[in-house]
């Protein structure tokens, strides 16, 4: 099974865990009392179930935000002025069927019925559009409609199936007459699920929707990404003051432990040159760019071991990188390079008296002889 269809699963189930779970409980409780109580428990019905509509309006916005507990009901969320949505459905349904009606008596039974089917068929997208809106005018406008089932594509069709599968549970228990107890907690899960869901799908196709979301994969990452620039600010910051205040082995080692903690990323070195390098002391920058050039001919990222010393070399003719290997190595690579031959001259110049005794020393005074006899092609 794919990541997305258990991202469904778990949409779907959500009224069965945390606060929705209570909320079933106790309200599929409360009701089976009142529907006992005849006119005295309709008070109680009218009450319970004007908070059982809003909490599923409630759960769609937490869901359809990116998150993944169900939402305790608390007294604030079920304030009368502050939740009108189930009211504006409501509303909405009304007009639907007075529609439909006057479809009947001006256009006959089977524009009717064209009519009613589409509504129903649509009626996900109405309720989707004013969960994310809040605007009933918005809610009954069919071309927003018709923009949440393109934006959901194969999903929309997904949540009709699952609408049609527990309208047949329902209808079941109607006809098994199962206690009433039962009965309502099954059809408080059924309409919480269909909420859930539908956030839920709707979350799935957050980008293809432009929504903006609370919680997701990517608002975590760019969260821990941001803490993790404000750690190594602060890391760079310390380091910085151990330079000012002349423990220069401290800020060293402080550098050094901060790329190792982040295992020498190349990354982390070209984000730590371009602070370094403002520090007014060159030292610094000079052997960063030394290890930061050995770590890429490591990895064998050669093309960019060769951009880095080119960029260095001109802001530093005198840079040099760390070992004569490493200083022939990219040599090689800029002499075989059209562009970066003056790169390569450069660090041959005086590489025979910088590296003196070395044995790399031969190879680099063939190679310079070579650039210098034109005997490598410009």
């Amino acid at each position: 099974m794919g990541q997305l269809h258990l991202n469904v699963l778990r949409h779907l189930l959500r009224p069965v865990r945390g606060g929705a779970a209570a909320l079933l409980i106790v309200f599929a409780f409360l009701l089976s009392i009142a529907a006992r109580g005849g006119l005295m428990g309709i008070p109680m019905v009218v009450i319970l179930g004007s908070w059982f509509f809003k909490y599923a309006y409630i759960l769609f916005d937490h869901t359809v935000r990116g998150f993944d507990e169900p939402p305790v009901l608390d007294i604030h969320m079920v304030n009368p002025v502050d939740e009108q949505r189930p009211l504006a459905q409501l509303v909405i349904l009304g007009l639907i069927y007075a529609a439909v009606d006057v479809a009947h008596r001006t256009m006959g039974s089977g524009v009717a019925l064209t009519i009613a089917v589409a509504a129903a068929l649509f009626l996900p997208a109405s309720v989707a559009v004013l969960g994310l809106e809040g605007n009933i005018l918005k809610a009954a406008y069919p071309v927003a409609w018709v923009r949440i089932v393109v934006g959901l594509g194969p999903m929309y069709v997904l949540v009709l199936a699952i609408i049609a599968g527990y309208t047949l549970l329902i209808a079941l228990w109607v006809r098994w007459e199962l206690p009433i107890l039962v009965g309502i907690a099954i059809f408080m899960f059924c309409f919480l699920s269909v909420f859930s869901v539908l956030g839920g799908v709707l979350y799935e196709r957050r980008h293809q929707l432009g929504l903006e979301t609370w919680a997701s994969p990517e608002r975590t990452q760019e969260r821990r990404q941001a803490e993790d620039l404000r750690q190594s600010d602060r890391d760079v910051a310390e380091a910085y003051g151990q330079m000012r205040a002349g423990s220069h082995t401290r800020a060293w080692e402080q550098l050094q432990t901060w790329l190792a903690s982040r295992a020498h990323a190349p990354e982390d070195y070209r984000w730590l040159c371009a602070r370094v390098v403002s520090w007014g002391d060159p030292r610094y920058i000079t052997r960063l760019t030394e290890e930061y050039v050995d770590r890429l001919l490591t990895l064998k990222r050669n093309g960019e071991a060769l951009d880095v010393v080119a960029a260095r070399l001109a802001n530093d003719a005198a840079f040099r990188p760390k070992s004569a290997m490493a200083t022939l190595q990219i040599a090689r690579l800029a002499a075989a390079g059209g562009s970066s031959k003056r790169v390569a001259r450069t660090l041959l110049a005086d590489f025979s008296t910088r590296y003196a005794g070395d044995p790399c020393v031969p190879a680099a005074a063939a190679l310079a002889q070579q650039l210098d006899t034109g005997s490598l092609s410009e």
